[in-house]
């Protein structure tokens, strides 16, 4: 997309920097007037989480009542997480945003910017006012890390293109050395930051399927008290083994190829759970 080049040669410069201010649970942010030329001009910004981790963003945006096919509002933010190999913590982590009518979310592998599409990902531009949604899950970095974001230090790009030119932007806040912080407030739960299961396995071979966690209020990785392993191969059980951080392993019998295998892992801290289900083909 045309924004992902830009975005990512203005984070390198703005994220990067100290500045800014916090605030927890819901979050208000203001940006002057005027500023914008011809490109949408952004007047305020308000965060806010619910109870399940749905994170969105209200970006107020003066000069439109909608969004032009030549306009772009983008959000880059850095995660308090690490990321995989390659993507820096003092960086963003993701940009977030709208291309005309096309609602996206990149991710920084360390070298480009990825394209990517959670379920939870949605958008729309009504009334001068723009809506992204994402899940605090669809953020976590996955494995090895496991942990889950709790914080976004973030800025708001808003662009008008001509073809692939930059004719006028707005950066909100305005300072180059400075970005606005969030902090999400929920309930304790657990949530999946890690689910790994083989698509197919060979018969006579183990099924190995391996889930990570963390607390959704602290980010801080959840270390099981107990894992529960359950499959079936049609009306079979097979016996499983629960071993490590939190794997599941099962014997794929030998007569199984051309089937399917079907269960669960159940993840358990103290009162708080959670289960996973999947299958897998034995070839």
């Amino acid at each position: 997309m045309r924004l992902g080049v830009l975005c990512f040669a203005l984070v390198a410069g703005v994220v990067c920097l100290a500045g800014g201010a916090g605030a927890a649970g819901t979050a208000s942010f203001a940006d002057p007037a005027g500023d914008s030329g011809a490109a949408p001009d952004v007047t305020s910004v308000t965060v806010s989480n619910d109870d399940q981790g749905l994170i969105t963003f209200r970006v107020t945006v003066a000069n439109r009542a909608t969004l032009g096919s030549d306009d772009a509002i983008a959000i880059p933010f850095a995660t308090n997480t690490p990321g995989k190999a390659g993507v820096r913590e003092d960086g963003a982590n993701y940009v977030l945003g709208m291309d005309g009518s096309v609602v996206f979310l990149q991710s920084w592998t360390g070298g480009t910017m990825l394209q990517i599409g959670p379920s939870s990902l949605r958008g729309s531009f009504a009334g001068g006012i723009l809506t992204l949604v994402v899940r605090q899950d669809d953020l976590a970095p996955g494995f090895p890390s496991l942990a889950l974001p709790t914080e976004l230090s973030f800025y708001v790009l808003a662009v008008a293109f001509s073809g692939d030119a930059v004719v006028a932007e707005d950066d909100a806040p305005d300072a180059t050395d400075q970005f606005w912080s969030y902090h999400f407030v929920q309930p304790a739960r657990i949530v999946v930051t890690y689910f790994r299961v083989p698509h197919t396995v060979t018969a006579g071979t183990r099924i190995v399927v391996k889930l990570g966690a963390a607390w959704s209020d602290t980010g801080r990785v959840v270390k099981p008290t107990k894992v529960s392993c359950r499959a079936k191969l049609g009306n079979q059980l097979l016996r499983g083994t629960a071993a490590g951080y939190a794997t599941c392993s099962w014997p794929a019998p030998k007569d199984a190829g051309g089937r399917t295998i079907r269960g669960s892992m159940t993840f358990t801290s103290g009162a708080a759970s959670v289960t996973r289900s999947f299958s897998t083909h034995v070839r």
